[in-house]
């Protein structure tokens, strides 16, 4: 065995911003762990809004869960979907980390659902869901031919179908480990999530245009356009903060701070992005706008 004694250049000094970001990109962004982070950081908002007593099992069984579709999906996308991004589709097709990391997540879900309560296995029923979110399991046959198709390949129900896995595991799983039942303030939790990450959801079609299109997979900013978009989604976000207003009251007053500070920043997002900003925001603020409830409950 030799030692390769570090040269000139290869110190932490010679590191500059585009090698930082490489790593960031291969450690946070293409393994997905940054979004699992940001959609666990969403579960923990939502227990202190229904007014739950914060528990870590939820919140990290949220983590490892979308460790695995996301991962999936990109894995299928890197075979079969033309992407414009393509350093990530290079990681994606000859990466075995990844399915060591993929067993790691596997393996973790499985031991928190061994040690959950029976609701918890229950709720956790719909992660089939998200597992076969990007897999081609439906043969329909086209044109003399059979084709392959996912969920996500059903007519503007992408970036929806997405949001509402979200939704569920993020007010589900709390309520369960809890024992608590779906009540008024679980519903206005359910209305925010809903509304936040279907915002962030539908950015992402908007940056997918091309890729999409050229599947052939049909999603709200192709139905609509990206002006269409904006409109729909500065629609529901106003009417989820409008119902919160109406019915949430001194009820969830601590946390109006929280939703209004990330719902404006959301909504400066859905009237500035479009298909040509640059593949880093998305990856890195879009993502990362899910952290801000959380960050601004705690300031």
């Amino acid at each position: 065995m030799t030692l390769k004694i570090p040269q000139k250049g290869d110190g932490w000094r010679d590191w500059n911003p585009s090698r930082l970001r490489d790593r960031a990109l291969e450690f946070l962004i293409y393994p997905s762990i940054w979004v699992a982070a940001a959609l666990a950081s969403l579960t923990a908002f939502a227990q202190g809004m229904m007014g739950l007593e914060t528990d870590w099992r939820p919140i990290l069984f949220i983590f490892l869960v979308a460790l695995i579709p996301y991962n999936l999906d990109r894995l299928f996308d890197a075979y079969v979907q033309q992407s414009r991004n393509a350093k990530a589709q290079a990681y994606f097709r000859s990466n075995f980390g990844l399915l060591g990391l993929l067993g790691c997540a596997i393996a973790g879900v499985l031991v928190l659902l061994w040690f959950a309560p029976t609701a918890v296995r229950y709720v956790s029923l719909a992660v089939v869901f998200p597992l076969v979110y990007g897999a081609p399991i439906f043969p329909i046959r086209r044109e003399k031919q059979w084709r392959w198709y996912r969920l996500k390949d059903i007519p503007g129900a992408k970036a929806w179908i997405v949001c509402t896995i979200i939704t569920y595991g993020a007010i589900a799983l709390p309520l369960a480990y809890a024992g608590s039942a779906f009540d008024l303030r679980a519903g206005l939790t359910t209305g925010f999530i809903f509304a936040f990450e279907g915002s962030n959801a539908n950015l992402f079609d908007i940056r997918d245009l091309e890729s999409d299109a050229k599947k052939g997979v049909l999603t709200l900013p192709l139905m609509v356009g990206i002006q269409g978009t904006r409109i729909i989604l500065t629609i529901m976000n106003c009417l989820m903060l409008a119902i919160l207003i109406g019915y949430g009251g001194t009820l969830i007053l601590p946390f109006y701070p929280a939703i209004f500070s990330a719902n404006s920043i959301m909504l400066i997002l859905i009237w500035t992005v479009n298909e040509d900003t640059p593949l880093l925001f998305y990856d890195f603020i879009i993502d990362g706008s899910l952290f801000l409830p959380l960050i601004v409950k705690f300031i």
